[in-house]
């Protein structure tokens, strides 16, 4: 039995439609998902103590030996009220996290640390309790160079800090290749 020429056009297209389903399919059934990975997307660092949640943990200053703030959140998933201290150097900073409640550590309350033995891009060690449990920590050391941190910065953000990062004509798009040269 011969097939009329469009019959054989359909079954090509649909076997080929079928082969690519099948292929696209099995794409997402073998590789790696990371929208299925849960992260604490920030520049600081996460733990949890027992119901008590430590997130986004940072450190912003604007420079060795001057004072920092610390940033971040602790949230209490549990059922009783959580007393909670956060050491930072020779300073300790306590609070009371209510169940269920979510205190932001720049926003809540204002934990300064008086001077920060660590330069931005550093890591310095911060130690987290909760109701007795602790456990220590490296803690990213922020600066002003991001937006989103330069309010943050306890003696306020200095200018000159990244002046010197202006884009120029490399490093716009997509860097060098979308220079125009003058010559």
């Amino acid at each position: 039995m011969k097939l009329a020429p469009t019959a054989s056009r359909r079954i090509a297209a649909a076997t080929i439609a079928a082969a690519a389903v099948a292929g696209m399919t099995g794409c997402s059934a073998a590789n790696y998902m990371a929208t299925t990975h849960a992260y604490s997307a920030s520049d600081g660092v996460k733990t949890d103590i027992d119901q008590v949640k430590f997130r986004h943990l940072a450190l912003v200053t604007d420079a060795e030996g001057n004072p920092a703030r610390v940033i971040g959140s602790v949230d209490n998933g549990g059922t009783e009220d959580a007393q909670v201290s956060i050491e930072v150097g020779g300073d300790s900073f306590d609070l009371d996290v209510p169940s269920g409640e979510e205190i932001s550590l720049e926003h809540d309350e204002e934990f300064i640390v008086g001077a920060l033995d660590a330069a931005p891009g550093s890591f310095y060690e911060v130690t987290v309790e909760a109701d007795g449990s602790s456990e220590q920590l490296q803690v990213s050391v922020l600066d002003g160079v991001l937006e989103e941190y330069r309010d943050l910065i306890p003696e306020g953000y200095d200018e000159t800090t990244t002046e010197h990062l202006e884009h120029g004509p490399d490093t716009w798009g997509s860097g060098a290749a979308h220079h125009e040269d003058d010559h």
